[in-house]
């Protein structure tokens, strides 16, 4: 029964607002390899107020996250508590002048990191839980570019929201006086969940929407590198690596409010999709100045040019209108940046840095569920240590470029984006 209600609705949506509703569920997806505008700030406080200079200098088990090389510098045993908090809003004009604007900009981060050494010097273990991607993007459903059926309405979602949670086990190792080495895996979890209008009866005035909702979840594991060279005693050279990540989604895809000439109730189904986290290279360099202040620079590449479209798997997603597969042609991209602090004394440590991200959406894939542009962050970074006891604080300034969209593949996406990012991170670090 269910079937042939989704063959009735179906036939009475015509084939542009099919297309309509498949990009914006492949966009949804795209979320999950995004580079820095949705690949979440970097997890510990050190890594954000250091956000320009973070591997070859890292210092505290958030190294786990960054580095794992350094894992065995720490001489003792180390719990960090480090959560970051994340301000991000989004302005939309589009070419007629209709705007929206996204809701809820707050989003809290919790990240956890736990280093012991196992033989004194030489080797390190470590266990990281971080959320390194995601995503939540609520627009104003009641805003004048959602309510009109040209514009948005039937081409976004208003709700869209990426999760992922990474565990991450590490192992540091001291080859020689000169040399550290250290690996992890990331085996990391994720869910998908969006929600968007859908319109039976595309064109008829007065006629019901339902409301599409999809959710889908799965597991993927990686593996990353890192490496330290200690070229003087004043100064190192890092080099890091994360390998591709593979995340086979499998959930369902519901649409409510079915009309009564139709069937009436709703209706279910499977979906799912494959996502491929991108390759990730990192090499930084950093330098002693004296005893009290320290310099490094960092820069980075990521491999999004295999990201060339996406796929919409499940036959009730066929059932629905949405396509096989979407096109993104995405490009490889690069951030690079110089970081640094300086110990005031025994106690107090401040730290700052500057960093440059470069976006991977061309324009004729740009959506407004993932309005990137490219970024240059300003950050600052303040550590106290008493005892066994360290608290650390940061904050970042995140200047996105206005994106002005003229040539979208959809031209109800082509518009004015303008993006407000601030970057909050908290930690607390107890030595054993």
């Amino acid at each position: 029964m269910k079937q042939n209600k989704m063959r009735i609705a179906v036939s009475a949506t015509n084939r542009s607002s099919k297309l309509r509703i498949g990009l914006a569920l492949c966009v949804l997806c795209a979320i999950s390899i995004h580079a820095e505008g949705f690949r979440n700030p970097p997890a510990g406080s050190f890594n954000l107020g250091r956000a320009g200079g973070r591997i070859a200098q890292v210092e505290d088990p958030s190294a786990i996250a960054e580095n794992p090389a350094n894992l065995v510098d720490i001489t003792n045993v180390q719990a960090q508590f480090t959560p970051s908090i994340i301000y991000i809003k989004t302005e939309f004009t589009s070419t007629s002048g209709l705007t929206a604007e996204t809701k809820e900009p707050w989003k809290l981060l919790p990240n956890l990191f736990i280093s012991a050494p196992v033989v004194e010097g030489r080797v390190s273990v470590g266990l990281g839980l971080t959320t390194p991607y995601g995503i939540e993007n609520k627009w104003d459903r009641n805003s004048a570019a959602f309510s009109d059926p040209t514009s948005l309405r039937y081409q976004a979602p208003f709700y869209a929201r990426l999760l992922t949670i990474n565990t991450t086990p590490t192992i540091s190792i001291k080859a020689a006086d000169f040399l550290t080495f250290g690996a992890g895996l990331d085996i990391m979890w994720s869910e998908l969940h969006l929600k968007q209008f859908y319109p039976w009866f595309l064109g008829v005035p007065g006629a019901p929407d339902g409301s599409l909702n999809a959710n889908a979840s799965g597991v993927g594991v990686g593996a990353n590198f890192g490496a330290t060279l200690h070229l003087t005693e004043r100064q190192r050279l890092a080099i890091t690596a994360r390998t591709p990540i593979r995340i086979d989604y499998d959930g369902h895809v519901a649409v409510d409010n079915v009309p009564a000439v139709l069937g009436g109730g709703s209706i279910r189904g499977e979906f799912g999709t494959h996502i491929t986290f991108p390759t990730i290279i990192a090499g930084g360099y950093g330098i002693e100045l004296n005893d009290r202040i320290r310099v490094e620079a960092d820069v980075e590449w990521l491999q999004f040019s295999k990201f060339d479209k996406l796929p919409i798997e499940g036959t009730t997603a066929r059932s629905l209108g949405l396509p096989a597969a979407i096109p993104q042609n995405w490009k490889d991209t690069f951030t690079v940046g110089i970081a640094g602090d300086w110990r005031l004394d025994e106690k107090w440590t401040l730290r700052g840095g500057y960093r440059f991200y470069e976006s991977p959406i061309p324009d004729s894939t740009f959506s407004p569920t993932i309005p990137d542009a490219n970024q240059n962050v300003i950050t600052l970074g303040i550590n106290f240590v008493s005892g066994r006891h360290s608290f650390e604080g940061a904050y970042g300034l995140d200047f996105y470029d206005t994106r002005n969209i003229r040539n979208d593949s959809n031209p109800a996406f082509n518009g004015k984006y303008e993006i407000t990012v601030h970057l909050f991170s908290l930690s607390y670090a107890y030595s054993f």
